[in-house]
Protein backbone atom coordinates (compact mmCIF):
# COMPACT_ATOMS: atom_id res chain seq x y z
CA UNK A 1 0.00 0.00 0.00
CA UNK A 2 1.42 3.43 -1.18
CA UNK A 3 1.30 6.38 0.92
CA UNK A 4 -1.57 7.84 -0.69
CA UNK A 5 -3.31 4.79 -0.14
CA UNK A 6 -2.79 4.72 3.19
CA UNK A 7 -3.51 7.78 3.83
CA UNK A 8 -7.07 7.79 2.33
CA UNK A 9 -7.72 4.33 4.24
CA UNK A 10 -7.71 6.05 7.19
CA UNK A 11 -9.49 9.54 6.04
CA UNK A 12 -11.87 7.13 5.12
CA UNK A 13 -11.88 5.32 8.47
CA UNK A 14 -12.16 8.58 10.31
CA UNK A 15 -15.22 9.76 8.14
CA UNK A 16 -16.92 6.25 9.39
CA UNK A 17 -16.31 6.77 12.82
CA UNK A 18 -17.14 10.32 12.77
CA UNK A 19 -20.36 9.70 11.19
CA UNK A 20 -21.17 6.21 13.63
CA UNK A 21 -20.23 8.80 16.31
CA UNK A 22 -22.94 11.48 15.40
CA UNK A 23 -25.82 8.78 15.00
CA UNK A 24 -25.20 6.90 17.96
CA UNK A 25 -25.24 10.12 20.15
CA UNK A 26 -28.32 11.71 18.18
CA UNK A 27 -30.54 8.23 18.23
CA UNK A 28 -28.67 5.45 20.71
CA UNK A 29 -27.58 2.17 19.81
CA UNK A 30 -30.54 -0.17 18.96
CA UNK A 31 -32.08 2.24 16.11
CA UNK A 32 -29.31 2.75 14.25
CA UNK A 33 -27.79 0.30 11.48
CA UNK A 34 -25.02 -0.14 9.67
CA UNK A 35 -26.68 1.20 6.43
CA UNK A 36 -27.90 4.43 8.17
CA UNK A 37 -24.03 4.63 9.09
CA UNK A 38 -22.36 3.86 5.42
CA UNK A 39 -25.20 6.58 4.17
CA UNK A 40 -23.57 9.34 6.48
CA UNK A 41 -20.46 8.63 5.96
CA UNK A 42 -20.97 8.36 2.08
CA UNK A 43 -19.58 4.83 1.58
CA UNK A 44 -20.58 1.59 1.02
CA UNK A 45 -21.47 -0.97 3.44
CA UNK A 46 -18.32 -3.45 1.83
CA UNK A 47 -15.94 -0.17 2.81
CA UNK A 48 -17.33 -0.03 6.08
CA UNK A 49 -16.70 -3.41 6.88
CA UNK A 50 -13.53 -3.36 5.46
CA UNK A 51 -12.23 -0.97 8.57
CA UNK A 52 -15.36 -2.36 11.27
CA UNK A 53 -16.18 -5.92 10.93
CA UNK A 54 -19.64 -5.07 12.87
CA UNK A 55 -21.74 -2.55 14.61
CA UNK A 56 -20.70 -3.68 17.54
CA UNK A 57 -17.23 -3.13 16.86
CA UNK A 58 -17.97 0.43 15.80
CA UNK A 59 -19.51 1.03 19.05
CA UNK A 60 -16.58 -0.31 21.20
CA UNK A 61 -14.52 2.14 18.88
CA UNK A 62 -16.14 5.31 19.60
CA UNK A 63 -16.66 4.78 22.79
CA UNK A 64 -12.99 3.89 23.61
CA UNK A 65 -11.81 6.84 21.56
CA UNK A 66 -14.12 9.16 24.40
CA UNK A 67 -12.78 7.07 26.85
CA UNK A 68 -8.77 7.36 25.89
CA UNK A 69 -9.87 11.39 25.56
CA UNK A 70 -11.09 11.57 29.04
CA UNK A 71 -7.64 9.25 30.46
CA UNK A 72 -5.21 11.44 28.83
CA UNK A 73 -6.77 14.71 30.13
CA UNK A 74 -6.99 13.52 33.57
CA UNK A 75 -3.44 11.84 33.62
CA UNK A 76 -2.27 15.15 32.23
CA UNK A 77 -3.63 16.37 35.38
CA UNK A 78 -1.88 14.01 37.65
CA UNK A 79 1.46 14.74 36.09
CA UNK A 80 1.34 18.29 36.51
CA UNK A 81 2.86 17.17 40.32
CA UNK A 82 0.14 19.33 42.17
CA UNK A 83 -0.62 19.45 46.01
CA UNK A 84 -3.72 16.35 46.83
CA UNK A 85 -5.98 19.42 47.66
CA UNK A 86 -5.68 21.53 44.13
CA UNK A 87 -5.21 17.55 42.22
CA UNK A 88 -8.24 17.02 43.34
CA UNK A 89 -9.79 19.94 42.28
CA UNK A 90 -8.14 20.25 39.11
CA UNK A 91 -9.50 16.35 38.45
CA UNK A 92 -12.80 16.89 39.22
CA UNK A 93 -13.14 20.15 36.68
CA UNK A 94 -11.60 17.94 34.13
CA UNK A 95 -14.63 15.24 34.51
CA UNK A 96 -16.50 18.67 35.11
CA UNK A 97 -15.33 20.21 31.63
CA UNK A 98 -14.84 17.17 29.79
CA UNK A 99 -18.77 16.23 30.23
CA UNK A 100 -19.75 19.42 29.44
CA UNK A 101 -17.93 19.02 26.19
CA UNK A 102 -19.34 15.60 25.20
CA UNK A 103 -22.61 15.49 27.40
CA UNK A 104 -24.68 14.11 24.40
CA UNK A 105 -21.87 10.48 25.09
CA UNK A 106 -21.56 10.66 28.63
CA UNK A 107 -25.53 10.27 28.67
CA UNK A 108 -25.02 7.60 26.08
CA UNK A 109 -22.38 6.45 28.53
CA UNK A 110 -24.46 6.73 32.05
CA UNK A 111 -27.56 4.27 29.97
CA UNK A 112 -25.11 1.44 29.86
CA UNK A 113 -25.68 -1.33 31.97
CA UNK A 114 -30.09 -0.34 32.78
CA UNK A 115 -33.14 -0.25 31.05
CA UNK A 116 -32.69 3.00 29.03
CA UNK A 117 -30.00 0.90 26.70
CA UNK A 118 -31.18 -0.41 23.76
CA UNK A 119 -29.03 -3.40 22.59
CA UNK A 120 -26.87 -5.57 23.46
CA UNK A 121 -23.02 -4.78 25.55
CA UNK A 122 -20.69 -6.39 24.51
CA UNK A 123 -18.12 -8.10 26.32
CA UNK A 124 -15.30 -6.09 24.83
CA UNK A 125 -16.56 -2.70 25.50
CA UNK A 126 -17.57 -3.86 29.29
CA UNK A 127 -13.62 -4.51 29.30
CA UNK A 128 -12.16 -1.68 27.67
CA UNK A 129 -14.65 0.93 30.91
CA UNK A 130 -13.27 -1.39 33.15
CA UNK A 131 -9.26 -1.01 31.94
CA UNK A 132 -9.87 3.08 31.81
CA UNK A 133 -11.58 3.03 35.48
CA UNK A 134 -9.05 0.78 36.66
CA UNK A 135 -5.57 3.16 35.41
CA UNK A 136 -7.46 6.19 36.88
CA UNK A 137 -8.66 5.14 40.31
CA UNK A 138 -5.15 3.65 40.15
CA UNK A 139 -3.57 6.81 39.96
CA UNK A 140 -5.65 8.82 42.23
CA UNK A 141 -4.84 5.81 45.15
CA UNK A 142 -1.13 6.53 44.08
CA UNK A 143 -1.16 10.34 45.00
CA UNK A 144 -4.03 10.30 48.31
CA UNK A 145 -0.90 7.62 50.06
CA UNK A 146 1.76 10.10 50.97
CA UNK A 147 -0.83 12.73 51.80
CA UNK A 148 -2.94 10.33 53.95
CA UNK A 149 0.42 8.38 55.41
CA UNK A 150 1.16 12.22 56.91
CA UNK A 151 -2.25 13.14 58.12
CA UNK A 152 -2.79 15.62 55.96
CA UNK A 153 -5.91 13.82 54.70
CA UNK A 154 -8.29 12.35 56.20
CA UNK A 155 -8.31 8.13 56.22
CA UNK A 156 -11.28 7.73 52.91
CA UNK A 157 -11.27 4.84 50.77
CA UNK A 158 -9.60 6.57 47.61
CA UNK A 159 -11.33 4.43 45.33
CA UNK A 160 -14.31 5.66 46.86
CA UNK A 161 -13.54 8.99 46.23
CA UNK A 162 -13.13 8.47 42.54
CA UNK A 163 -16.62 6.72 42.20
CA UNK A 164 -18.40 10.34 44.57
CA UNK A 165 -16.78 11.97 42.06
CA UNK A 166 -17.73 10.36 39.06
CA UNK A 167 -21.31 10.28 40.90
CA UNK A 168 -21.66 13.80 41.56
CA UNK A 169 -20.89 14.75 38.19
CA UNK A 170 -23.14 12.92 36.52
CA UNK A 171 -26.11 13.65 39.29
CA UNK A 172 -25.26 17.92 38.58
CA UNK A 173 -25.98 17.27 34.96
CA UNK A 174 -28.66 14.76 35.63
CA UNK A 175 -30.36 17.17 37.85
CA UNK A 176 -29.75 20.49 36.58
CA UNK A 177 -31.63 19.16 33.01
CA UNK A 178 -34.66 17.86 34.74
CA UNK A 179 -34.55 21.03 36.61
CA UNK A 180 -34.77 22.74 33.39
CA UNK A 181 -37.37 20.81 31.86
CA UNK A 182 -39.99 20.65 34.99
CA UNK A 183 -39.14 24.53 35.63
CA UNK A 184 -37.78 23.21 39.06
CA UNK A 185 -35.63 25.62 39.93
CA UNK A 186 -33.18 27.81 38.54
CA UNK A 187 -30.19 25.67 38.49
CA UNK A 188 -26.59 26.64 36.94
CA UNK A 189 -24.11 23.18 36.74
CA UNK A 190 -21.49 25.48 37.94
CA UNK A 191 -23.32 26.56 41.46
CA UNK A 192 -23.80 23.38 41.96
CA UNK A 193 -19.87 22.06 40.85
CA UNK A 194 -19.00 24.87 43.31
CA UNK A 195 -20.89 23.67 46.05
CA UNK A 196 -20.00 20.23 45.30
CA UNK A 197 -16.07 20.85 45.86
CA UNK A 198 -16.23 23.40 48.70
CA UNK A 199 -17.91 20.85 50.33
CA UNK A 200 -15.46 17.37 49.42
CA UNK A 201 -13.01 19.40 50.39
CA UNK A 202 -13.54 20.72 53.58
CA UNK A 203 -14.85 17.46 54.60
CA UNK A 204 -11.05 15.79 53.35
CA UNK A 205 -8.88 17.88 54.13
CA UNK A 206 -10.76 20.25 57.19
CA UNK A 207 -11.87 24.40 57.57
CA UNK A 208 -9.11 26.24 55.99
CA UNK A 209 -8.68 30.22 55.91
CA UNK A 210 -8.14 30.21 52.29
CA UNK A 211 -10.95 29.88 49.93
CA UNK A 212 -10.06 26.13 48.11
CA UNK A 213 -13.10 26.60 45.30
CA UNK A 214 -11.87 27.94 41.79
CA UNK A 215 -14.46 27.69 39.43
CA UNK A 216 -14.18 24.97 36.72
CA UNK A 217 -12.05 26.31 33.35
CA UNK A 218 -13.76 27.46 30.47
Amino acid sequence: MTGKQGFNKKMKQLVITQAAKELFLEHGYGTITVDRIAERAGVTKRTLYSHYPSKLALFVHVFDDYLQQLHTEMVAVLDEGHRLDILLRRLTATLFEFTKRNEKFMRLFWTLGTDEFDGLIPEELVNRIKMWNRVLIDEVVKVSEEPQNRGLMKDYDPELLFHLMSAINKGIFLHTNKSYRFKIASLDPEELYGLMIDLVEKGLFGESDQKRYVSPPG
